[in-house]
């Protein structure tokens, strides 16, 4: 018994450690997203004249608030586990494990900022509709419905997510879920859903707009609020691809380290999916900053 007891101390204690170094990755992150937002509210506030600009510049803003909320938590979920953790090493007869009162919500909260891949992916898929829609082209419009498919997919399978979250908090207010429940099948399914629906979404949203940046240029030009003489349409395009491309990459990466299993428990897509969240949300807006993009209908 004192063996088992020591064993699930030691992994604690190494969960912790992993948990601590993807803690310092997701602040890192977060902290230059909270600087783009702090240096850039006030130059972006100028610039709204229309209520699409309204929109555009609210919704980074929610997203940055529920990546904010989520930080602060992931900080509060760190400080509780290493209380925990000193608690049972001082005292290992009253080992009490890793479920408390802050633990117990860490599956919510890691299912609401879900929502900011659905916001990531409607922007995403709204710049290459308004792009794509100026070249009256049947083919770009048959992409951009599959692309709106996948992106309706990723929108329920998030929802998904967070309902059986809540049940879950509802059913093991005091226990985590067991692993054999149907809620731990459910959101593992779900989960790898709305990874690989947001993939496709976006990787079809700019295969979109890389076509368009390298064969309609002119095009597009009319459709972007720049002179014509000027060569920043097609860096502003370009830059709208490499996000675009850098947020595909960052998604995969976060399905491959799903499937390598850590020593102590879980896997490493656990701890890089938190990292993936600011990564995802920070290339959004500073594309955005960069650019000064004002697209019209």
């Amino acid at each position: 018994m004192a063996s088992s007891v020591a064993n699930q101390i030691s992994f604690s204690g190494l969960n912790i450690e992993y948990y601590d170094l993807a803690l310092v990755a997701q602040t890192f992150f977060f902290g230059t997203y909270s600087v783009l937002i702090v240096l850039s509210t006030r130059m972006l506030l100028r610039g709204l004249k229309t209520r699409m600009d309204h929109v555009l510049f609210v919704i980074p803003l929610l997203m940055y608030t529920l990546s904010a909320a989520y930080w602060a938590y992931s900080v509060a979920l760190g400080a509780d586990r290493m209380r925990n953790y000193i608690k049972d090493v001082l005292s290992p007869a009253d080992f009490s494990g890793d479920h408390t009162p802050v633990t117990k919500w860490n599956p919510l909260f890691n299912s609401l900022v879900l929502v900011n891949y659905v916001c990531s992916d409607a922007v995403v898929v709204w710049r290459a509709w308004i792009i794509a829609s100026t070249l009256a082209s049947r083919n770009y419009r048959k992409y951009l419905y599959i692309t709106c498919f996948f992106l309706v997919l990723t929108f329920f399978s998030v929802t998904g997510t967070i309902v059986f979250q809540i049940i879950g908090v509802v059913e093991f207010p005091l226990y985590p879920i067991p692993p054999n429940s149907y809620l731990t099948y459910g959101t593992n399914v779900l989960q790898t859903m709305n990874l690989v629906f947001s993939l496709i979404s976006n990787l079809i949203a700019t295969a979109i707009l890389a076509v368009a940046a390298f064969r309609h240029r002119k095009i597009l030009r009319a459709a972007l609020a720049e002179d014509k003489k000027s060569t920043k349409s097609e860096k502003i395009l370009m830059l709208l691809v490499e996000s675009g491309a850098l947020y595909c990459i960052s998604t995969g990466i976060t399905m491959v380290a799903g499937l390598i299993r850590l020593p102590a428990a879980g896997t490493l897509g656990d701890l890089y999916t938190p990292v993936n969240i600011q990564i995802a949300v920070r290339i959004l807006f500073s594309s955005d900053l960069q650019s000064g993009i004002r697209i019209h209908y």
